[in-house]
């Protein structure tokens, strides 16, 4: 344990978890584009001048 830290963590050990979460985070933020650009490749919600087609079904 760090003396003089309100964590208890060293600053390696700091930075680690550091550099972890932001990998995680930048992980999740990707793969959420990535499921974005999937569905709109599969269901386009935007065709042309018409928002939704009139004969429009979700599955």
């Amino acid at each position: 344990m760090a003396e003089g830290s309100r964590t208890g963590l060293t600053e390696g050990e700091a930075r680690e978890i550091h550099r972890l979460l932001i990998q995680g985070w930048a992980f999740s933020v990707f793969a959420s584009m990535g499921a974005h650009i999937l569905t709109w490749l599969w269901r386009p919600l935007v065709y042309g001048n018409s928002v939704v087609p009139p004969d429009w079904r979700f599955f």
